[in-house]
């Protein structure tokens, strides 16, 4: 699903129980989808069993509230390897779930 331009968070629900990944995506020459007016360049796949639907849950609003800093994707494309990825999410700023 494309969220904003050059922006998606494809999702899927997998069969069994406890299981949830994130698969973090940068293509810097974008990748088109379909109905999407730019090629995305930042990508969020969330994969999860229906017993972790809460988790995905607040995943998705994890990632929506780092999405929407001002500089998110500059400093997402710019980032230089897997470390400084990881730098951008772990120091970005976004509130807090009460229940975490």
């Amino acid at each position: 699903t494309v969220v904003q331009p050059g922006f998606a968070i494809p999702h899927i629900v997998v069969e069994g129980e406890n299981k949830f990944e994130i698969l973090l995506v940068r293509a810097l020459d974008g990748i088109d989808f379909p109905h999407a007016p730019d090629p995305v360049r930042i990508m969020f796949v969330l994969a999860g069993s229906k017993d972790e639907r809460n988790y995905h849950l607040r995943a998705l609003m994890a990632i929506a509230q780092i999405a929407q800093e001002k500089d998110f994707e500059q400093r997402w494309l710019a980032a230089r390897d897997t470390e400084g990825i990881r730098n951008v999410l772990l120091l970005s700023t976004r509130k807090r779930d009460a229940n975490t």
